[in-house]
């Protein structure tokens, strides 16, 4: 078995929480990598959120359950897909 390159991704359909300017945003990550992810986002994405600003990520539908956030930085927005690049893990 090899190893992961930096920019090789999974596709997967783990579902997440997006929380940008206090607000969280249900969705489901559809590949990620090393470096960063693809979401769809459950809801229309807000005009608010454009490339090169931070978000953060939690790679569950319950934070309780696995108390881990992404700091990450906003990469490609589309109508309900979010590209995002992770900068810093943190432990809630």
């Amino acid at each position: 078995m090899g190893t992961m390159g930096k920019n090789d991704r999974i596709h997967c359909e783990a579902k997440c929480i997006l929380n940008f300017d206090e607000f969280d945003f249900q969705g489901v990550i559809k590949n990620i990598s090393l470096s960063g992810a693809l979401i769809m986002l459950s809801d229309k994405i807000p005009y608010s959120i454009q490339p090169g600003d931070t978000c953060d990520l939690m790679l569950c539908s319950n934070p309780d359950l696995y108390p881990v956030k992404y700091t990450c930085k906003v990469i490609r927005v589309d109508s309900q897909i979010i590209g995002v690049q992770f900068l810093e893990l943190n432990i809630m």
